[in-house]
């Protein structure tokens, strides 16, 4: 008898000493590593939905998962005070995951020693289980499995009992049924669970012992079908319900077939993927302990004490090997089972190897005992020193400090709780920060809340989880708004992740970014660019209109100017290139032939006369380019061109100077004229840099030849026609007509004249000219009554703001949004939503008819407006 106490006393005190190596080696910076992983945070957020919400999910509840594990986790938040008494709510999840490590420590330790009758598999067994950087890798995290291998080992506990009874039989059943309830994973050990009950039970209750284990096991498991039959989510839609509604049972087919076909030998399936990451953590216990249960599985035929930890353990490698979705974590489980089956074989081998002799079976087994430690902590140190999930807690911090409270932000599971509670009183909540996966997945929240939308997301909270379903999963919804979206902040400095963020790739977790989604107005700016270049773009820098397959220098100063603002070099200069080798080689000048068409089946010069509205524009864009990227080159191109521009383009009558149409201009009578061509904006700048010519009077006499027109045919709406005659002598203004041979619309205000507004609405901008609010303030009042009047605008006016055409038009539509973009943004925002916003197709990046080049360009260049996005870059430009 004192001999059995002293054996019992020396048994507590060993797994005392166990249990502190266990809790150290578990314990010791575990809130830092391993970062916080998805699920962690899935399950925090369920137990805190079930105690505030009386829910058993934040989400709608889709019965991927038994409630089992959170709601254990619930209890223990509420018998420790709240979610954040550690410090953030996963924090809070891994100390009960330590208390549980322990649990299922000491049960290691009890049902080795019971199946063998000696302390040293147990030790064995413990240690191995303790120190594995895989175990503690997984063990540490907040994930069912390891609540259900707790369960699992307690139930099995119950029945290698002494002498087993029936209250042994029915505690191993309950407890089985409430692991089945926290990972059904658990299933998969049924058979075995059914050959312990049958080796254990008494010769003749075997029959008994079953049945009744398999009904209170299979009662318990029972309450979560019954929940959902009285919830009305038992059956599929359809089968009795025609309403739309998740299924229990449609839940588990789902779940039945995810995952791949591959046989698990096979280099792509999900078992041999994950096989790799066990064995980069842990090869000792992996390969070791799957060898010990293949020769456990050979001796068991005789060996009777080596049958239970064979089979658990087969059976797992079953579920492992099964060819369906295999997770990574999915191994904590077969972790004990395998430590197990290593301590019970490692004693068996001492033994027969010590020839019975006390001295030498102590000997050797201090020998593995020793040799086992150093090696599982000489493998890797990493779990005690690296610190992963600063980078976590840092933007929970930052979100908190930075965004505003009713921001949509898509985040990883595992901040979820965080942002969503208040840890302290006056602490802020992010009601709108939702789980990635489930503004992806979830129907219900993607219609309600984001309105199917996807840039109604604001940030993204970047994570290796995300960048791993982004890849994985084809997230679309949730892959669209990255997309359109840049990097405010980083955590990566630290970080010992591979990156490929183009492949949505990370090798690990120990880093965070925020994303800003971009504004609506800046996605569409951007993708259509995106388009425009695929499209519009050819060779190495020709602009065609698909139309007729013609190229013009205004779309070649079109594209410069918007690759100029999008900060796009390589199309730039590839434009450039092709604008100088087949329009820049007039011999008088730098200027450039306005025409490059197609004839039969080559293509030449159409026309070599110059146009000077792409003259200016691609001067100004080197302007831009020169202090947008530093190159010298470009300041030099653009004053020759300058210079030019005055020398074969501006004409001074009666004291006053105009723009001409281009080196082709000249009539017996006068000059043609284009006023959309006039851009006084662009003419203060060239002011700043060729000091030789007088361009700011030119910016002057622009305004002077605007009013001017305003006295043109009793013209009382600030309008002006699309070309005009200027006499060479009297500078009076006419109409060219009898110069062009399609007249239809030479005298209205239409396709060429609208461009005037967006002009003299970039005058205001950049040098808030008063001369050009007075303008546009003079227009104002025709765009307001013929949009209070019509809900839209004519492509073509009369002079006295007669509509000669019964249709609107995309481009003609900017002359209107440049005005308001001025003078009203109510108005302008009004007009933008509805003319501008509902003609873009967000998917493919254009507006409206795809093929049409002009409306394309200004589309861009109102909506670029319109959204402050036409910045002057010789100010603001990077040198």
């Amino acid at each position: 008898m004192l001999d059995k106490l002293k054996q019992h006393k020396n048994e507590l005190l060993m797994l005392a000493v166990l249990l502190i190596i266990s809790g150290i080696a578990h314990g010791y910076n575990m809130f830092h590593y391993p970062y916080y992983e998805n699920d962690e945070g899935t399950y925090m957020s369920q137990a805190w939905s079930l105690l505030t919400q009386n829910k058993l999910a934040p989400y709608t509840y889709w019965y991927d998962h038994a409630p089992a594990g959170w709601i254990l986790i619930s209890l223990w938040i509420k018998l420790t005070g709240g979610f954040f008494t550690f410090g953030t709510s996963v924090n809070s999840g891994r100390v009960i995951m330590l208390l549980l490590h322990l649990g299922t420590t000491a049960l290691l330790f009890y049902i080795a020693k019971r199946l063998t009758g000696r302390s040293l598999p147990g030790i064995i067994a413990v240690l191995i289980f303790s120190l594995s950087p895989l175990a503690i890798y997984f063990q540490r995290r907040v994930l069912l499995d390891n609540i259900m291998i707790f369960w699992v080992f307690l139930s099995l506990a119950m029945l290698l009992k002494e002498k087993l009874k029936l209250t042994n039989i029915i505690t191993s059943a309950v407890f089985f049924g409430i692991a089945v309830l926290t990972k059904e994973n658990a299933i998969f050990f049924t058979p075995a669970f059914v050959y312990v009950v049958y080796q254990k039970a008494h010769e003749h209750h075997k029959n008994f012992a079953i049945i009744k284990w398999l009904a209170v096991s299979g009662l318990i498991i029972s309450f979560y079908f019954l929940y959902a039959l009285l919830k009305g989510e038992f059956f599929p839609a359809g089968f009795l319900d025609q309403s739309s509604h998740v299924s229990l049972l449609t839940t588990l087919y789902d779940q039945s077939k995810r995952g791949s076909d591959y046989l698990f030998w096979n280099r792509n399936s999900d078992f041999y993927t994950n096989l790799l990451e066990w064995l980069s953590r842990d090869k000792f216990t992996v390969i070791l302990g799957s060898i010990a249960v293949f020769i456990n599985i050979l001796l068991s035929l005789k060996k009777k004490s080596l049958r239970i930890p064979a089979f658990f353990t087969f059976l797992y490698f079953l579920f492992l090997i099964s060819g369906k979705l295999v997770i990574d974590f999915y191994i904590i489980p077969l972790i004990p089972l395998l430590a197990l089956n290593m301590g019970v074989l490692i004693d068996l081998a001492i033994k027969q190897i010590s020839f019975k002799k006390q001295l030498i079976y102590n000997c050797l087994s201090l020998v593995f005992l020793l040799a086992i430690s150093a090696y599982l902590v000489s493998f890797s140190m990493v779990q005690y020193t690296k610190d992963e999930t600063t980078p976590q807690v840092n933007t929970i911090e930052w979100i908190k400090n930075n965004l505003a409270s009713d921001s949509y932000i898509v985040i990883d599971d595992s901040i979820y709780l965080d942002l969503h509670e208040k840890r302290f009183s006056g602490d802020r909540i992010f009601p709108n920060a939702d789980w990635a996966w489930k503004v992806e997945k979830d129907e219900m929240l993607k219609t309600k809340k984001y309105n199917n939308d996807w840039k109604r997301v604001e940030y993204i909270a970047l994570s290796h989880e995300i960048l791993r379903q982004m890849r994985l999963f084809k997230n679309n919804f949730i892959e669209k708004a990255f997309i359109n979206s840049f990097p405010v902040v980083e955590w990566e400095k630290d970080s010992t992740s591979y990156f490929d963020i183009d492949k949505y790739l990370s090798t690990n977790g120990d880093w965070m970014s925020i994303y800003k989604v971009k504004d609506k107005e800046s996605i569409a700016l951007d993708d259509s660019w995106k388009f425009y270049k695929e499209n519009f773009i050819i060779s190495y820098g020709r602009v065609i209109d698909p139309s007729n397959y013609s190229t013009t220098s205004e779309g070649q100063s079109y594209a410069m100017l918007r690759a100029v603002w999008q900060n796009d070099k390589p199309v730039f200069d590839g434009v450039w290139a092709w604008t100088k080798d087949h329009f820049q080689y007039r011999i008088q000048d730098k200027l450039f032939s306005w025409l490059w068409i197609k004839d039969d089946e080559d293509y030449k010069l159409g026309d070599s006369a110059s146009a000077s509205d792409a003259d200016e524009d691609i001067a100004l864009t080197l302007l831009f380019a020169y202090k947008r990227w530093g190159e010298e080159k470009y300041l030099i191109e653009a004053k020759e061109i300058i210079n030019d521009i005055w020398s074969q383009e501006v004409v001074l009558i009666n004291g006053h100077y105009y723009l001409v149409s281009g080196s082709g201009a000249s009539r017996d009578d006068g000059f043609l004229l284009n006023p959309s061509y006039f851009s006084p904006a662009t003419y203060r700048i060239f002011a700043q840099v060729d000091e030789n010519h007088p361009w700011n009077k030119l910016a002057d006499d622009s305004y002077y030849l605007f009013n001017k027109i305003d006295k043109l045919n009793n013209n009382t709406m600030g309008l002006s026609p699309n070309w005009l005659l200027i006499d060479k002598e009297t500078g009076l203004i006419s109409s060219p007509g009898k110069y062009f041979q399609n007249k239809d619309d030479i005298d209205f205000y239409g396709f060429d004249a609208f461009r005037i507004m967006w002009r003299i609405a970039i005058d205001a901008i950049w040098f808030n000219e008063p001369q050009a609010y007075e303008y546009l303030k003079k227009v104002e009042p025709f765009y307001t009554k013929e949009w209070i009047t019509n809900n839209n605008f004519s492509a073509v006016y009369s002079l006295d703001g007669t509509r000669k055409v019964p249709y609107s038009n995309i481009s003609t539509n900017v002359g209107a949004l440049s005005v308001f973009t001025i003078t009203n943004k109510t108005l302008a925002t009004e007009i933008f939503n509805k003319l501008f916003e509902k003609e873009y197709n967000y998917d493919l990046g254009y507006w409206k008819d795809k093929n049409n080049y002009y409306d394309q360009n200004w589309a861009w260049f109102g909506l670029a407006l319109y959204s402050d996005n036409l910045p002057n870059l010789w100010e603001k430009g990077n040198k």
